[in-house]
């Protein structure tokens, strides 16, 4: 990012990710990983299983993270 010769870069503005944007993120990446099960399962194929798992996982631990307010 380039700034203008004399703009103060102390009072710019942050820009910042609203939730519901983080909110079609996570179901998008649970639909995903649903998909991957499905996959894994029609096809037999473990590593697919894997991921499919691991992405669960992950939507999973960051809706208990933000119900609960942990960090």
């Amino acid at each position: 990012m380039r700034y203008r010769e004399g703009q103060d870069i102390n009072n710019l503005q942050q820009e910042t990710l609203t939730s519901g944007v983080s909110d079609i993120t996570v179901a998008y990446t649970l639909v995903i990983g649903f998909i991957f099960i499905a996959l894994a399962r029609y096809g037999k194929q473990a590593w697919l299983m894997f991921w499919g798992i691991v992405t669960v996982a992950a939507v999973a631990i960051y809706v208990v993270i933000r119900w609960f307010n942990l960090f």
